[in-house]
């Protein structure tokens, strides 16, 4: 494994060494989203080959159960209460009184007739 990871370190210090810089632009060349997919892609390659292997934990057990008696309970029946009757209470009987009678005059009713070149008001 320290082999395989000090080759690896040598040839890209050789690919660094060798490669011809080329000079930065400011402007977008088009490239920015393929650069950016080959990185990620070197990237997870990369890492997973210097990234540590899946550490596997021990196995952890649970105790072994515990028998605990539980508390003896004691039951003592409730008390009963009786209330006593309702006190008895003697009251005269209702007197309903009716009421006297209202008369309403009914409103007159009035008429106007032309009688002998003039007006007559009747009301009855």
């Amino acid at each position: 494994m320290k082999r395989l990871i000090a080759g690896i370190v040598v040839v890209g210090l050789v690919a660094v060494a060798l490669a011809t810089p080329t000079p930065a632009y400011a402007h977008h060349r088009g490239h920015f989203f393929g650069g950016l997919a080959v990185g990620a892609v070197t990237g997870l390659v990369v890492g997973s080959i210097f990234a540590p292997r899946v550490y596997a934990a021990p196995p952890v057990y649970q105790p072994a159960p515990v028998y605990v008696e539980p508390a003896p309970v004691y039951v003592q029946p409730a008390p009963v209460y009786v209330a006593p009757p309702p006190p008895v209470v003697y009251q005269p009987a209702p007197v309903y009184v009716q009421p006297a009678p209202v008369y309403v005059r009914p409103a007159p009713v009035c008429s106007d007739y032309w009688a002998g070149g003039y007006w007559q008001r009747v009301c009855r």
